[in-house]
């Protein structure tokens, strides 16, 4: 039965021009069906039991659906129903005033149906004697349900005496009381007011409830899953308006949470069965300890601190899933530096995923995504996107994805797409918006800072964080400026009791307390007391989320024998560091030298070369494509296992792209003066594993490239300077000369670092004017450095002392950025270009395919430019992409841009018409000659009536290289 008036379900909530249309009414009872389902089955426990906590069951699962129904209220008015004048007559037939739309555009400018939402819900609150402080909370979050909170000056728009003709009279107004009194006995709201339970919702909370109605809302307005209705019908709400949302749930297949199984395994056997160990293979001691420690503690923050190559992947994946079990999790996310290190995570989380305890068969697979912009050149992700689609192609009921594991009732399994597993990348969260959503995600840095960063559906990232366990690898990694934003979604997890698991090989005890107070600030006085011994390493540090339990700080005594490495200076003359690594490689040995700049490591290599020494090249300025071929080679060149494939002789040239995340070993190092926590990264490259070594390389050691007089501060390369600062170059110079040339791993780590870079000073005295000088410089950078980071970055969560209570006073600006510049908000870096390198024949009449990229039977590959490309090919091109160098850049950014995209050839090209394709600058690079693998091409760049010409040369052993001629 109809329980609505006709004026009620005839107004209009979404339309298909003259075809079809749903009514306002029916929307809400959509939204807030689908909210119940995603309420019981896809919001996990761990978010649940912390909305519920001194409350009344199902209070909060009330008041979720209730607001999920009523996001849409505004839509009740004549600036809304006016935009369609069909249906607004359907409207002004059943009795309300409603005037044409161009003689209301003010106000239909104005007046956004989520700000008369937020108005006429807080009022109706009011009414019913709700505190106005709690009803302007909770109208807040229909008011930011399109993910821009409503701001106090623009709430007075919506009074119906400053706009009487937008917001409507009191036709209207009884309208949307009537909705509001229907949606409230429908979803039991009217209970809870009628109850007079407490309704003040802290911000955490408020913020997850937006991005909770934000997904229902979504899921609603989908026409698939929520069919309109012709437009001869009339607005009655459908017959079984439950059977509607159990059809919509069963096709749309979201996964259900994680919550793994208790872990009632062994240390030994878990990490055997999760790692695909062999039986005599056993943890480290830092993995049992890690592994034990989460058993018998509900963690909320934990560091596990031990040397590169010591398992902390390992340890904190075991951790996840332990504290995943305890507390109900809905999956995990895994945050690393750069994009390569991602890539290689992705692949050793699936591995992991496909090891864990299966899910019920009657539920839908869980989902995984990778998180950074150029996911869709990872052929593992891309494969899996694809086997999806298939998938889904295969089912037009969805229904039946939801059983994707061992069985398909009803089914031939040989019919179905091959390596879908445990998760699976569905396809709703392949959105940058949605992607966090999924139960696994493997990202970058940034996404996980860009839940600080001040833009439009935040609330979604928050949701999605709220009910994971976060792990932070490399955390060492993020500067000063990074840090501004880190250190406030510390404090949102903190608020959100997000368990998390912060992994670092050289992280200062400053540092670390720093990230302690972040995520808990009632314990800065315990924090402040406490005392970190650097001789005391590997490390845990335990912050018990139950505030009567103290921190623990736990020394792991590491079976591991200790290895020493020693160090020298090398001068920073290009033929001193040449001869040093001809000298090293030449009897025998693989060495790696690392530059601070890709030019230091372009120019060495090319003398390496001069002298016919077997050379290979790796840094950032490679297309896409070629780096991560690149990084393969490394690893299975140098990596873990003997296997006949690891040279005799070698020269590895490289930059800070082998400091992280590369399980690489070589014989012999030589690198630049870098930061102390860098320098033991790259030092962890040395003699990494057991193997038999050459006879004069048998003792690890480093040469350290810096000219180092006797009576003077060493001086690193102009390049180094550039790149790091002269403070923390001449520290950890300072720091090494008064450790003495050997130093022993692990042992020595945690001190150097917290030497190095830690308050304390033991600078020799004839290195102070220089150093006093550098650190004046140092700090005036981090002072910028912080106030340019807090310009958009949301302020932290301050628990009791926080005095803001709506969304309006947590999001103040909510910019819609691109993907591109949320990371370059969180980063502070010069202005960066990247463009997409496609090869032209010697004569420019045709596109190729890079020549190295060919089959030797067809070296020349033609490429038709005039079609567009196949998803494949789309792919393969955005892979050629390169960034071009800074010093490019940072000042001619615009010019650049139209200095590439001015080519007329491109413009005519369709290439940018695919959606991979499109917006990327194409650049083309002529070969030098039929069969080069060398391309060029010559840019030029007006700047202030100046014309500057930038050669370019690009080819797969030096990359690109540019030059001013």
């Amino acid at each position: 039965m109809n329980r609505l008036s006709e004026r009620a379900t005839s107004i209009w909530a979404k339309s298909q021009g003259r075809h079809s249309w749903q009514s306002l009414p029916q929307h809400m009872e959509d939204s807030a069906r689908i909210a119940s389902y995603l309420y019981d089955h896809w919001l996990c426990e761990q978010t649940k039991r912390r909305w519920e906590e001194q409350r009344d069951h199902g209070l909060m699962r009330r008041i979720a659906l209730f607001l999920a129904g009523i996001h849409d209220l505004g839509k009740a008015s004549p600036a809304f129903v006016a935009q369609h004048e069909g249906l607004a007559e359907r409207a002004r037939l059943a009795g309300l005033p409603c005037r044409a739309l161009s003689e209301i555009k003010e106000d239909r400018r104005r007046l956004p149906h989520s700000l008369i939402s937020e108005y006429a819900l807080r009022r109706w609150l009011v009414e019913k004697e709700v505190e106005e402080e709690e009803a302007a909370a909770l109208a807040s979050v229909v008011g930011a349900h399109h993910g821009r909170p409503v701001t106090s000056r623009e709430l007075k728009e919506a009074s119906p005496r400053r706009r009487p003709h937008g917001v409507g009279g009191k036709e209207w107004d009884q309208v949307r009381t009537e909705l509001l009194d229907w949606l409230a006995a429908l979803t039991g709201f009217g209970e809870v007011l009628e109850s007079g339970a407490n309704l003040q919702i802290d911000l955490p909370q408020l913020v997850e409830l937006t991005g909770f109605v934000i997904v229902a809302d979504w899921l609603a307005s989908n026409v698939r899953y929520f069919p309109l209705r012709d437009w001869s019908q009339n607005g009655n709400l459908a017959p079984d308006g439950e059977g509607r949302a159990e059809h919509a749930w069963s096709e749309i297949g979201m996964p259900s949470p994680w919550m793994p199984p208790t872990v009632e395994l062994d240390a030994e056997e878990f990490f055997r069965r999760r790692f695909s160990w062999p039986p005599h293979r056993t943890p480290h001691t830092v993995q049992k300890a890690a592994f034990d420690a989460a058993h018998s503690c509900d963690i909320g923050l934990m560091f596990i601190e031990t040397l590169t190559g010591g398992g902390k992947t390992e340890a904190a994946l075991a951790v996840t899933e332990v504290l995943a079990a305890r507390n109900g999790s809905q999956g995990t996310l895994v945050a690393l530096p750069t994009q390569a290190t991602t890539n290689a995570m992705f692949s050793r989380v699936r591995s992991w995923l496909d090891a864990l305890p299966q899910p019920p068969l009657d539920v839908a697979a869980w989902s995984l995504t990778l998180g950074h912009g150029k996911s869709m050149l990872n052929a593992e992700y891309a494969q899996l996107v694809e086997q999806f689609a298939a998938f889904e192609r295969a089912f037009a009921d969805l229904s039946e994805l939801a059983i994707v594991h061992e069985e398909y009732p009803g089914e031939d399994p040989s019919e179905l797409p091959e390596g879908l597993c445990n998760a699976v990348v569905h396809q709703w969260f392949l959105g940058a918006k949605k992607r966090l959503l999924a139960n696994f995600a493997i990202v970058t840095i940034d996404q996980l800072l860009m839940a600080a960063l001040q833009r439009k559906h935040l609330m979604l990232a928050h949701l999605a964080l709220s009910g994971k366990v976060v792990v932070i690898d490399e955390a060492h990694a993020s500067d000063d400026f990074m840090n501004v934003y880190l250190d406030s979604v510390l404090s949102w997890l903190g608020a959100y009791r997000v368990p998390v698991i912060v992994l670092s090989a050289t992280l200062t005890a400053e540092r670390r307390k720093a990230m302690m107070r972040a995520y808990d600030k009632t314990r800065a006085e315990e924090i402040a007391a406490l005392t970190f011994d650097p001789r005391r390493y590997p490390l845990l540090t335990i912050v018990p989320k139950d505030p009567k339990q103290q921190i623990q700080v736990l020394p792991v005594e590491e079976r591991k024998l200790s290895r020493d490495v020693t160090w020298s200076w090398l001068g920073t003359d290009l033929d001193d560091v040449v001869d040093k690594a001809a000298a090293l490689a030449e009897p025998g040995g693989c060495v790696l030298v690392v530059r601070n700049t890709v030019g230091d490591a372009q120019a060495t290599a090319a003398a390496l070369e001069d002298r016919g020494l077997p050379v290979s090249l790796n840094h950032a300025a490679f297309l896409a494509a070629d780096r991560a071929l690149n990084d393969d080679w490394l690893r299975c060149t140098f990596g873990t296992h003997d296997d006949g494939i690891r040279p005799t002789r070698a020269i590895v040239v490289a930059t800070q792209v082998v400091e992280q995340s590369l399980d690489i070993d070589f014989d012999a190092l030589i690198t630049d003066l870098a930061p102390m926590d860098l320098l033991l990264q790259r030092i962890g490259r040395l003699h990494r594993h057991p193997r038999p070594r050459p006879s004069h390389l048998k003792q690890a050691h480093v040469h350290i490239v810096a000219d180092a007089p006797t009576d003077a501060a060493p001086q690193p390369t102009r390049g180094s300077s550039a790149v790091y600062g002269d403070y923390l170059l001449l520290k950890t110079a300072s720091t090494l000369v008064g450790h003495g040339p050997s130093i022993r791993l692990p042992d020595d780590v945690s001190p150097l670092v917290q030497t190095a870079l830690g308050p304390g000073d033991s600078t020799p005295s004839e290195w102070m004017e220089a150093l006093i000088d550098a650190r004046c410089a140092w700090e005036h950078r981090l002072s910028e450095q912080r106030a340019k980071a807090a310009t958009w970055c949301v302020k932290p969560w301050l628990g009791d002392q926080d005095d803001r209570t709506t969304l309006g006073t947590w999001l103040t600006t909510a910019n819609e950025f691109d993907e591109i510049q949320m990371g370059a908000s969180v980063r502070d870096t010069n202005p960066t270009l990247e463009v997409i390198v496609v090869p032209l024949t010697p004569d420019c009449s045709a596109a190729i395919r890079p020549p190295w990229m060919t089959s030797p039977e067809a070296p020349t590959e033609v490429l038709d430019t005039s079609a567009p490309p196949s998803d494949d090919l789309a792919r393969e091109i955005a892979s050629w992409s390169v960034r071009l160098p800074s010093r490019m850049t940072r000042f001619d950014l615009d010019a650049v841009i139209a200095a590439i995209d001015s080519d007329p050839a491109t413009k005519r090209w369709t290439w940018r018409r695919h959606p991979l394709l499109k917006g990327e600058l194409l650049l083309p690079m002529q070969q030098l000659e039929e069969g080069s693998h060398t391309l060029s091409t010559e840019i030029e760049v007006r700047k202030n009536e100046r014309l500057i010409r930038y050669l370019l040369r690009y080819s797969p052993h030096h990359g690109l290289e540019v030059n001013t001629p």
